[in-house]
């Protein structure tokens, strides 16, 4: 059985993926972020070992192909980290390759409004102080560090250098739209392409996050007490702040009405979607032939 990398993207069901589907009979999920982060992400660039990194999930890849199952390999954070804009997706995808050429790739992708409301969201749960404009846009054109960048959700890029390494066969590129709209046609896919029958424990998805709404008022506690790598200097910091507040925020919304809470999102989704107007058509309709899919027919910009 060939290893299948599932690369995120994130806020794409990639929990769901670890903990209903992979697990199930026909996979053997063999590793996940706490193992693969340090072993191809926050590995020292310059001293990376292809062969070390193998050998050490190779007991448990040949455990699962004893028993006559496909091993999974899954971290979101294999495609890049959205706050950072990317910046080291490309090399996290070499030394993959470098590791297990063999192996086929699963890439989950999210309409880029969608997906930048929900990376600000996990922004904000993380500790960032910025509004949805600060986050998506620097302070000037001379970056230091990496920060969010709108490349970052142009997938045709990420995509094609991964058919490049793996081959055009053995990467294959589904949107979340289907998981959500149809999860029986997007497991389908994924099993015809691992080998195995995918099925899921239970359907409903495993996290809750909360509301556009309760979390502009963590936004702006985190300004003064949550000291995170996305806000690094708040004046009061306090231990596990951003925990205890995401907890807040989350028994908030069972007191906030519904049609606050709803009036939130729509205004977030806006704000997202005039940042993301006219950015991603071009990008849309390459990913669209690269994976096959006609991506308008899940509220995708096409050109």
């Amino acid at each position: 059985m060939r290893p299948l990398l599932h690369i995120g993207y994130h806020k794409t069901g990639s929990t769901f993926l670890q903990r209903r589907v992979f697990p199930e009979p026909g996979f053997s999920l063999v590793a996940r972020s706490k193992v693969l982060r340090p072993a191809f992400v926050e590995c020292d660039p310059f001293a990376f070992d292809a062969r070390a990194a193998r050998e050490a999930l190779r007991p448990g890849i040949d455990k699962a192909r004893e028993d006559g199952l496909v091993p999974v390999l899954s971290a979101e954070r294999l495609s890049g980290n959205p706050h950072s804009g990317g910046y080291d997706s490309r090399q996290t995808a070499e030394r993959l390759a470098a590791a297990f050429p063999e192996a086929r790739v699963l890439v989950v992708i999210r309409e880029q409004a969608q997906m930048l409301v929900s990376a600000y969201k996990q922004y904000v749960k993380r500790g960032g102080p910025g509004t949805l404009r600060q986050y998506a846009t620097p302070a000037s054109e001379e970056r230091r560090v990496p920060l969010f960048d709108f490349r970052f959700f142009e997938y045709h890029r990420l995509v094609g250098f991964y058919r490049g390494l793996f081959g055009a066969e053995d990467v294959m590129v589904l949107p979340y739209e289907l998981l959500r709209a149809d999860p029986g046609a997007f497991l389908g896919r994924i099993g015809a392409f691992a080998g195995a029958k995918a099925r899921a424990s239970d359907p409903e998805p495993v996290k809750v996050s909360p509301s556009a709404l309760s979390l502009s008022l963590v936004r702006r506690a985190n300004r003064w007490v949550v000291r995170s790598d996305l806000n690094p200097a708040p004046p009061f910091e306090r231990e596990g702040a951003d925990r205890a507040l995401v907890r807040l925020s989350l028994r908030a919304d069972e007191k906030l009405p519904a049609a606050w809470r709803a009036r939130a999102e729509r205004a977030l989704l806006a704000e997202a979607e005039g940042l993301a107007e006219g950015l991603y058509a071009e990008s849309n309709d390459a990913t669209s032939e690269l994976a096959g899919l006609d991506l308008g027919k899940f509220g995708y910009a096409r050109g």
